[in-house]
């Protein structure tokens, strides 16, 4: 009996622990999953909650864009090649100082080669900020390069369909450098006539010397982008005779015959009153030519002061073209110089024009010449007035082509109303009528 009882409190107790353990078990689960829920709701609140309205909103992400390189362009000169960086949009001023440089002499072509063909292209040339050149091609012949010179580039290549679509410029620069060229307007010449050298694409380093036996020492003068050296043909050069001009260009000579052909000139008889003449044919007249007129013959201006063509001083005179050259008797006698000019005839008080733009070297009365203008209008290059009624100029004005200088008069040594015209080269006189019919050989010629 009593062991059964005992039996019976141990199976009891020992339930009661199973319980307890259940129990603890349970609540341990029950916790766990409390915490796990803590942990969802958590997660859940962090995530921003998009209203149904705005879901509509939402930005896909763009692919991004596959970058396509600017085709690439080579400069080839003579099979020389530049590679050339295309820009887009860069200042001109700023790509030209990247620019590759190429040298370009006599002959040379440049080809502008390009990795892929545009649809479009363009190469233009310019120096000293003038457009030279502009042609719808990729090919610069010689003679699309004047002269020496650095000149700036740029090849405008568009596409319009393939990997690359736009418009790319392509800047270089090209260092032009040609053998110095002479030209010479004529190797033979009436006496009194001008003759022009030109030389073309001189280097400052370059000497340049020049010999002639025509009796007159000739400079050379810098015109534009040119060298010009003026020579007179004296009408007291001996006719057919081949006179000789040389030239030396560093270590090059280029030899030039000159003839001069027989041209007949006039001889005029004038007779003037015994007074006048003796008023103003004396030693007092000759002394005041040495001392006034003789300085300024060697007169050389280095810079070009004319403008275009030269005009014909007066409207409407009366020229005789043979007056140039001819020989004179006065009175019976044969002077001993020739005509040096024209004489137009006009009346009295006709105003006077520059026949081109000059620097006055003289405005002033001489006993021999009466109211006289010498005009410098560059290199030597001279117009003189003579007779004239009233100067409206002085000694070191500079005139335009076409300024009123005086007017038509008959002072000094003349017979009546007349502008005495002439041209000269320094000392040589040349005809005035060819200086403005058919202007200055290779400058201004028409």
């Amino acid at each position: 009996m009593n062991r059964y009882n005992r039996n019976s409190q141990h199976e009891k107790g020992d339930n009661t622990f199973k319980k307890v353990l259940l129990a603890g078990i349970v609540l341990v689960f029950c916790i766990f999953i409390w915490f796990i829920g803590k942990g969802i709701n958590y997660t859940r609140n962090a995530i921003p909650k998009i209203p149904p309205e705005e879901t509509s909103q939402i930005i896909t992400p763009a692919p991004a864009i596959q970058q396509v390189s600017i085709p690439k362009a080579v400069l080839d000169i003579d099979g020389i090649e530049y590679v050339l960086s295309g820009t887009q949009g860069t200042e001109e001023t700023s790509a030209f100082l990247n620019a590759p440089k190429a040298g370009f002499g006599r002959g040379s072509i440049a080809h502008i080669n390009f990795e892929t063909l545009p649809d479009l292209y363009n190469i233009t040339l310019s120096k000293d900020n003038k457009e030279i050149f502009s042609s719808k091609t990729s090919v610069i012949m010689p003679h699309d390069v004047p002269d020496d010179g650095e000149y700036q580039g740029v090849c405008r290549a568009q596409w319009n369909r393939g990997k690359f679509i736009g418009t790319v410029n392509y800047y270089f620069t090209i260092l032009a450098d040609f053998p110095a060229e002479p030209v010479i307007s004529a190797t033979e010449t009436d006496p009194g006539e001008l003759i022009v050298l030109r030389i073309n694409n001189l280097n400052p380093e370059e000497n340049v010397e020049i010999e002639t036996d025509l009796d007159f020492k000739p400079n050379v003068f810098r015109y534009n982008n040119e060298h010009i050296i003026l020579l007179p043909v004296s009408y007291y050069n001996e006719p057919n005779k081949i006179y000789s001009v040389k030239l030396r260009i560093g270590d090059e000579t280029f030899s030039y015959p000159i003839k001069v052909n027989d041209k007949e000139f006039v001889t005029q008889y004038l007779t003037i009153d015994p007074k006048i003449a003796a008023e103003t044919r004396n030693e007092k007249s000759a002394q005041e030519v040495r001392e006034k007129i003789d300085p300024l013959r060697p007169i050389c201006d280095d810079v070009a002061h004319w403008e275009g063509d030269f005009i014909m001083p007066v409207e409407g005179g009366r020229v005789r073209e043979y007056d140039f050259g001819k020989r004179r008797y006065v009175n019976g006698s044969p002077t001993s110089y020739r005509h040096n000019g024209l004489d137009i005839g006009h009346d009295l008080g006709v105003p006077v024009m520059a026949s081109n733009s000059g620097r006055v070297l003289i405005a002033d009365y001489m006993i021999g010449t009466g109211n006289t203008v010498i005009i410098e209008h560059g290199f030597g290059l001279k117009t003189w007035y003579y007779h004239m009624d009233e100067l409206n100029v002085k000694t070191g004005d500079m005139v335009k082509k076409g300024d009123i200088i005086g007017k038509v008069g008959s002072t000094g040594f003349s017979t009546g109303p007349h502008l005495h015209f002439s041209a000269s080269v320094n000392e040589v006189y040349i005809n005035p009528i060819t200086l403005i019919n058919k202007g200055i050989p290779l400058i201004t010629n028409k």
